[in-house]
């Protein structure tokens, strides 16, 4: 039987992370279930370790992913319930069944404390980017749980909420792209000519928690991102971004991984 350990416990626990290189001789299949209403959760996100596994839960709350037949950490994780971690030992087994892992739906503090817990036992790098959260409460913060939500293109995703409307951001190609900013529609028709500071574009400034100041933020797939930090102007920047003329986003990306 195994047991579905408490995120302070993962990092001693834990064996080394399964990498591409390692051949994966196991199958591993569970159904996830809600705890209260004990039904089948469908889209939640199979993790090994660190690492997606690309596979999602099916309808009736079923996955199935092959694994290295050594130690690894199972996470599973939806967004809006606290995420579960199985701990399996080595096996010369090539099929492991966890039967039932149940998801708590997050509606407390306790709860959204559990949730941030597990962010941090597996991806340490986000201790920071929580001590931010609460020290900066002007800025706009997406966590892992929030970006599962939502998907999409990032991009799109910031000028979406609030204050962010007009900001633009340098492509690749060094052109800038302002989404939809040049056809305002009916604030364009009502007023041609806008002069509120909200109206103007404004260059976003991207920031990379490994790498520093980049230059765009096309360079990055959602599938990159850990989570998301972000400041519509610079009156409420912190110091550290000082210098950006306008909006400032930091991004904090998953751990690069050996290929």
């Amino acid at each position: 039987m195994y047991r579905i350990i408490a995120a302070t416990m993962l990092l001693a626990s834990a064996a080394p992370h399964p990498v591409a290189s390692q051949v994966r001789s196991r199958t591993i299949t569970a159904t996830v279930i809600d705890s209260t209403k004990h039904k089948p959760l469908s889209d939640a996100v199979v993790y090994l370790g660190r690492i997606t596994t690309g596979q999602r839960t099916a309808n009736d709350g079923a996955f199935r992913i092959a694994a290295d037949t050594g130690a690894v950490l199972v996470m599973v994780r939806h967004w809006n319930y606290v995420p579960a971690i199985v701990a399996l030992a080595p096996t010369s087994d090539t099929l492991t069944s966890l039967g039932t892992i149940t998801l708590r739906q997050v509606k407390t503090d306790d709860d959204r404390a559990a949730v941030q817990a597990v962010d941090v036992a597996i991806f340490p790098e986000l201790m920071h980017f929580y001590e931010r959260k609460a020290t900066y409460r002007s800025g706009l913060f997406l966590t892992p749980d929030d970006l599962q939500r939502v998907g999409g293109n990032l991009f799109s995703l910031i000028r979406q909420k609030p204050g962010f409307r007009f900001v633009c951001m340098v492509t690749r190609r060094g052109d800038w792209d302002c989404g939809q900013e040049a056809g305002r529609g009916r604030t364009s028709i009502m007023n041609a000519n806008p002069t509120s500071r909200e109206q103007e574009p404004c260059l976003l400034s991207v920031w990379d928690n490994s790498l520093g100041h980049q230059q765009t933020l096309d360079e990055y797939q959602m599938s990159d991102v850990l989570a998301v930090e972000a400041y519509p102007n610079p009156s409420v920047t912190p110091p550290d971004f000082s210098g950006s003329p306008c909006a400032a986003v930091m991004l904090w990306i998953k751990p690069r991984t050996r290929e």
